[in-house]
Order: structure tokens, then C-alpha cells, then sequence
């Protein structure tokens, strides 16, 4: 069947000196690789890589990482019960299948790379640029590096877990060092090797769907063999304080992210009306079923006490009950940390391309360095600086608790940012009613969405029942909204007074 290149309209918001946007068009062609301005007719730098199965795939590839395999454990110590932590899982699902309908929106409506950076532009013109460089700083210093800083530590933890047969407990030094390792083999083969890195993301997509379709076979299995463990009691000691909820939740979500992957990077993707909804629905809705039943089947192998002590390595405690000493603490735990390192390939993928187009947009000084393009193909400055951040979160945190500490400093930013941008779209409805919208979300999702995010934004700053951890309840959302307070201050010298985005590259455009 011959291919027909059909003309669409994206749509780019453009801030007129703080006192409205507008939005341009620009035509493209849906099935070839070049984004053709009206004005211009240049052709777009990134050349449109990615088709409905390999978006899928940067979906589920970046949705499946550290969480399912490492924090079960401390959602349970959160919630109490081995029932609440399955009723925390599911409602994590519901949550975010609401976040994503709205981000599909969002995405097909302004279908541009950047994510929020984009339709906070547009739905919030003034002061001119505020949320949206506010969101681009505090993504790329905070909540992307902290999430890439956790799933690559995570991987240094099952492969010392395949190299050792024990918990990282010991070597925390030697873990992080393999997170480091980690964090720079994704950058340079997202910098290098655009394509084969898109490819290696698919395989690794791939083991990740394998490994959790072998976890609930193995849960199926012995539970019709022998019966459930974890289930005997299932709400005894539910906790019922606020911010234990706060707690697991931000790990649930942490474990559930990544269904915007494709809103940042949309540019790469083709015929993006059509294939973003159907790859960013497509691929939760499989990842969340498996999530599920997943941890149906760590309780059903294990009791409630080994999921406590088994601390972020419970899927190699699960594997090494199911399966005995060889393939449950060297083979399997070796393809744990291959599928999180797939996590981390994903996360690169698009960190680094918030952070070009912010640099594109004149947020950020040295905007031309950052949002340069190699002759690879690749942002690769961009990926350059990404990495450097992601480094510094492996390394800094203090030992014992980083873990959680990263995901909870990670996590506040994210959901603050995700209910502005629902609360966006709800008055673009009224002030941009000319806009296209293929896909139109439900009120329900938008109403979910904004109300969860109030009830992360708030109960965090809430004192738990049990605050005797080495890192204050408090610290994680404190730091991350004093860091958006700051770019707030850091936003009136860039975009004020330098008037970064009037000498950016889209304004030469």
C-alpha cells in the first residue's frame, strides 16, 4: 500500500512580551521526518525516529524501571498492611491512567517537544515565561536527575546482588559506582548512537516485559502449589495517618512515571496525533496490569516479614525463594539490573531533551552550546549536562535512606507540576477554544489529577506517626520547593533582565 504524506498543524506558543500568546502553525508531513516552518520552510534538526511500537516501547521502557523491583517493601512499610499496599498499587494505576488521558490532550493539542514547558506557555502567558522556565529548572536540577540518580543506583544493587548473592547493604560505595558506570554508558550511546541506542531500549523493553510476565507465572504457580503467604491477615496493622500515604504513594508514582515520555519528545515522533495516544495509553495500561499482578505475586511467594527485610532487593529475594541460590542470586538479579538499566536509557532519553529545548527557548544561559544538535543526531551537550546532574544525585545523598530520599525530593516538583498543567488545559479550553483537539480527555481525569496533586503538594509537609529516620520528614518537599522558589529569582535574571527567549533560537526563527 502506498504511503501518503498527509499534512497537519502543530501548533508552537509563542510569548509576546508578557502580555499574551499566540499560536503559530507549522506543517509537517505525517509519515516523513521533516517539520517544514511556514515562514522558513527549514527543515526540523531531529529527524522523526520513532514509530508507534518504538514509542511504545520508550513508554513502557521508561515506566518499568527500579520501582516495581525495589520498592515494594518500603510501600509496605509505609501502609502497614500487605492490603493496603496492593490498594495503594491499584489506586497508583487509576491515578495515572487519569494524568495520562489529560496528558494526551495536552500532547495531541500542542504536539511539541518540551511537555510543559509547553502548555504552561500557553495557558499561562504572564508574567511572561514564569511557570514554564520555573518547570524546565526544576525538572532538569530536581526531578529528572534525582529519578535517573534512583533507578541507576538500583541497577548497581542487582548487579552486585548477581556478583555477590547478597544485599548492597555492605558496598553502598561499590553500588553507586555502578551507577555511575551506568549513567555515563546511556549518555554516550544516546550521544553516539542514536539509532542502536533506540533499538537496545526495545530489547531491554522487551527482558523488562519478560521478567514480570515470569514473576506472576512464578506467583501463579505457587499459589495453586501451595497457597498465598502474604495474604493470611491482609489489612492487620493498616496504617491510617495522612502522610503514610503521602509516602507510598510518591514511591508508587515514582514506580508508575513515565507516561509523558513521549510529550518531550514528540518532535522524534511520527504522525504524533495518532500514534501518542494509542503508545502512551497502550503502554501504561500494560505496564500497570502487570504492576498489579506483580506484587500479587511477591506476597503470594513470600510472607509479609521477607518483603520488609528485603529492602530495595525484594524482587531478588523473590526470585531466590522461587528458583534457589543460582538463578535467584546470579542469573536473575543480572536481568533485573539490565532492565533498569534500560529504565535509565529511557529517562536520559527524554531529561536530555527538556533540557534542549529549554536551552532552544533561551532559559538557560550558553543556550546555544546546550541546544546545539551533533553530528550524531544527538543533543549531546544537552545529554552531557543531564548526566553530570544525575552523577552528583548518585553520589551526594547521604547513605541508608538516599534511596527513598530521591524518589520523595523527585516526586513533589513532578506532581506539582502535572496538576498546573491540567489546571492549564481546563483554561485553554476557554482561552484557545480554536485550537485542534483530536483528543478531548474526560472531566473525571482532569478532576483526579488536579485533586491528587494538591493531596501530594500539601500532606508531605503533614508529621508522620514515626519520624525516627535519619532524614527529617520534612527535608525532601522542603528542598524542592526552595529550589522552585529559586527559580523564581533565577527566572527575573534570565528571562527579565537578560532577556534570554528574545535572543533564543525560535526567536531567529
Amino acid at each position: 500500500m502506498q504511503e501518503v504524506d498527509i499534512p497537519l498543524t502543530v501548533h508552537r506558543v509563542i510569548a509576546d512580551g508578557g502580555r499574551r500568546s499566540s499560536i503559530s502553525s507549522v506543517t509537517f508531513s505525517a509519515t516523513g521526518s521533516d517539520i517544514l516552518d511556514e515562514e522558513t520552510a527549514e527543515p526540523a534538526e531531529l529527524e522523526r525516529t520513532l514509530g508507534l511500537w518504538s514509542g511504545m516501547a520508550i513508554v513502557v521502557g521508561t515506566i518499568i524501571g527500579s520501582g516495581i523491583f525495589s520498592t515494594p517493601s518500603l510501600i509496605l512499610a509505609a501502609v502497614g498492611s500487605v492490603g493496603m499496599s496492593m490498594v495503594v498499587w491499584v489506586l497508583g494505576a487509576v491515578v495515572s491512567v487519569c494524568a495520562c488521558v489529560a496528558y494526551m490532550e495536552l500532547g495531541t493539542m500542542l504536539p511539541r517537544s518540551g511537555g510543559e514547558k509547553e502548555y504552561l506557555q500557553a495557558a499561562f502567558p504572564r508574567p511572561r515565561a514564569l511557570l514554564p522556565f520555573v518547570f524546565c529548572l526544576s525538572s532538569l536540577a530536581v526531578g529528572s536527575p534525582s529519578g535517573l540518580a534512583a533507578d541507576s543506583a538500583v541497577t548497581g544493587t542487582y548487579f552486585m546482588y548477581a556478583a555477590t548473592g547478597r544485599t548492597v547493604e555492605h558496598s553502598e560505595w561499590a553500588q553507586r559506582a555502578i551507577g555511575v558506570a551506568v549513567a555515563l554508558f546511556c549518555t554516550l550511546m544516546h550521544g553516539f548512537f542514536v539509532r542502536a541506542a533506540i533499538r537496545l531500549q526495545s530489547v531491554l523493553t522487551v527482558v523488562k516485559v519478560l521478567l514480570l510476565v515470569l514473576i506472576v507465572t512464578v506467583g501463579f504457580g505457587v499459589g495453586i502449589k501451595r497457597g498465598t503467604r502474604g495474604f493470611g491477615d491482609a489489612f492487620a496493622g493498616t496504617s491510617t495517618h495522612p502522610s503514610a500515604y503521602v509516602s507510598a504513594l510518591f514511591k508508587v508514582f515514582f514506580a508508575y512515571s513515565g507516561y509523558t515520555a513521549l510529550n518531550y519528545s514528540i518532535d522524534e515522533l511520527r504522525n504524533p496525533v495518532r500514534n501518542l495516544p494509542r503508545a502512551a495509553l497502550g503502554g501504561l495500561l500494560i505496564t500497570a496490569t502487570l504492576y498489579v499482578l506483580s506484587n500479587a505475586a511477591y506476597f503470594v511467594v513470600l510472607d509479609e516479614a521477607a518483603v520488609r527485610n528485603a529492602s530495595t532487593a525484594v524482587a531478588g529475594v523473590f526470585f531466590t525463594e522461587a528458583f534457589g541460590a543460582l538463578w535467584g542470586q546470579r542469573v536473575v538479579p543480572l536481568l533485573i539490573g539490565l532492565a533498569t538499566l534500560g529504565n535509565v536509557m529511557c529517562g536520559m532519553f527524554s531529561a536530555s531533551r527538556v533540557l534542549f529545548e529549554a536551552a532552544r527557548e533561551g532559559y538557560l544561559p550558553w543556550s546555544r552550546v546546550l541546544g546545539s544538535i551533533s553530528r550524531f543526531q544527538s543533543p549531546l551537550v544537552a545529554l552531557a549536562v543531564s548526566c553530570t546532574l544525575t552523577i552528583v544525585y548518585i553520589v551526594t545523598p547521604p547513605a541508608g535512606e538516599a534511596y527513598a530520599f530521591l524518589i520523595d525530593i523527585g516526586g513533589y516538583p513532578v506532581w506539582l507540576f502535572y496538576g498546573l498543567a491540567v489546571v492549564g488545559l481546563l483554561i485553554m479550553r476557554r482561552s484557545h477554544r480554536d485550537l485542534v483537539r483530536p483528543f478531548r480527555a474526560w472531566h473525571v481525569a482532569n478532576g483526579v489529577t488536579i485533586a491528587t496533586a494538591v493531596f501530594m503538594c500539601v500532606v508531605p509537609f503533614v508529621k508522620p506517626e514515626s519520624d525516627d529516620g535519619e532524614i527529617p520528614y520534612w527535608a525532601a518537599p522542603l528542598a524542592a520547593l526552595a529550589f522552585i522558589l529559586l527559580s523564581c529569582v533565577l527566572w527575573y535574571v534570565q528571562v527579565v533582565i537578560r532577556r534570554g527567549p528574545e535572543r533564543s533560537h525560535y526567536a531567529h526563527k
